[in-house]
């Protein structure tokens, strides 16, 4: 009898207990997270680096045949069509990563028609010393915006019509975007137009032909190693 006395007891016991810890609240409590990425962080001293580049490139030119020794074209040749190239950059970003100076070499090679036929072939080098100002630069995306000013050596020719050679400074800008993959490669892309200065419509030394390149416009990719 006692023994059944003292489980009943304890049995309620346990009973009333489980009921008071129901009636309690229940309340979520907070959870720390320390599973958060890290921010990237850059070295961003002073680097020099080399690129590669290339893409496609649109030669603007005004080009056809002449009678004699003017520059009176008779029949016009076809706009230059667009074509690739390809390019090295070196040069330095500047201590904080907010600029770079660098020299970029291009060469590029077309073709205008007439009448639908090959008419003449332009080979053009560009040696170019450019700026840059590169916004967001402790981020891994960086936009950016330039100038630059340079040198322009072209060799024109076609069957028939000869050869001719034109050369002389040039003035342009560029913009883009930058992705910095670590803390030695960046990949970009980017837009570039570079205008000629001072350079008339000439005539060929054939006198067959007269033609002047106003300007290059380069839409490129490049991957750059800084080091």
């Amino acid at each position: 009898m006692i023994n059944k006395t003292l489980i009943i007891s304890a049995f309620t016991s346990l009973l009333l207990s489980t009921t008071a810890q129901a009636a309690e609240p229940f309340v979520l409590q907070p959870v720390s997270d320390n599973t958060a990425t890290p921010l990237v962080k850059f070295d961003d001293s002073t680097h020099y680096f080399v690129g590669l580049t290339g893409g496609s490139s649109d030669i603007s030119m005004t080009a056809g045949t002449v009678n004699g020794n003017n520059t009176t074209l008779i029949n016009q040749f076809s706009s230059p069509d667009v074509a690739g190239f390809v390019g090295a950059d070196l040069g330095f970003y500047t201590a904080g990563g907010s600029g770079r100076i660098y020299y970029s070499w291009q060469k590029m090679s077309t073709q205008s028609d007439f009448d639908g036929v090959k008419a003449i072939e332009t080979d053009v080098t560009l040696h170019l010393l450019n700026a840059d100002y590169i916004f967001r630069a402790d981020k891994t995306i960086n936009p950016f915006i330039g100038a630059h000013l340079g040198y322009m050596t072209a060799d024109i020719k076609g069957q028939g019509y000869g050869s001719h050679s034109q050369s002389g400074q040039v003035l342009g800008i560029q913009l883009g975007v930058a992705w910095r993959i670590s803390d030695h490669i960046s990949a970009e892309m980017g837009l570039r137009h570079t205008a000629t200065q001072g350079e008339d419509i000439k005539p060929w030394s054939s006198n067959k032909v007269a033609s002047q390149i106003k300007s290059v416009s380069t839409g490129y990719a490049s991957v750059n190693y800084r080091f």
